[in-house]
């Protein structure tokens, strides 16, 4: 009784370990920092989608169970933040305050138009994004085996959006959601396509 006590405490315990390192075994881009816990990251100046690895709104966690060291930084860091890297992915925060964990982006710029648009008659509007043709092709690729995960759109450091990846997902125009004004859609739109 004592071993199969040990193995049940043990193989959870191994799992967690295998999955940490799994995660800290990526490999960093140039906009992305070094893999380090708790590293300071280069935050890229240009449009990207990245995966999400975990998300966390303060109380509520989101992804997969998330190993407990990784949803305690999250869930204690502070939001504005500078991003961050940790075992091998970027750390930022989105304007609500959730901290996103992100792995490697699936592109970085290829933004042909980025324009504000508004939501029906009222007051609210968003950006939409349109990829040029090579990176919309790129995203597609890569998001048919995403079905069901989280991808971001970061930008400058900060996560602006973030959806799920479904069957009606278009890699070609890319919605950028959130509580923008005509002044404040159009001066983001504006920002996005010049990077």
């Amino acid at each position: 009784m004592g071993a199969v006590r040990l193995l049940r405490t043990l193989a959870p315990l191994a799992l967690i370990a295998s999955l940490a390192t799994a995660c800290g075994s990526g490999s960093s881009s140039s906009t992305s920092g070094t893999p380090s816990d708790g590293g300071s990251a280069t935050t890229s100046t240009s449009f990207e989608v990245r995966p999400v690895f975990a998300r966390y709104t303060p109380g509520i966690q989101f992804g997969p169970q998330v190993p407990k060291d990784l949803l305690d930084q999250m869930s204690h860091q502070p939001c504005p933040m500078d991003p961050t890297t940790v075992q091998g992915m970027l750390m930022e925060c989105d304007a609500e305050k959730s901290v996103f964990l992100m792995k490697e982006p699936i592109t970085t710029g290829g933004v042909d138009t980025a324009a504000a648009k508004q939501i029906g008659h009222g007051k609210l509007w968003f950006i939409q994004v349109t990829l040029d043709p090579s990176t919309a092709g790129t995203l597609a690729a890569a998001t048919q085996s995403l079905t069901g995960t989280d991808v971001a759109y970061s930008f400058q450091g900060t996560v602006l959006s973030s959806v799920v990846v479904d069957s009606s997902f278009n890699s070609d125009k890319l919605a950028i959601t959130g509580d923008y004004d005509r002044a404040q859609a159009t001066k983001l739109a504006d920002q996005i396509a010049s990077s």
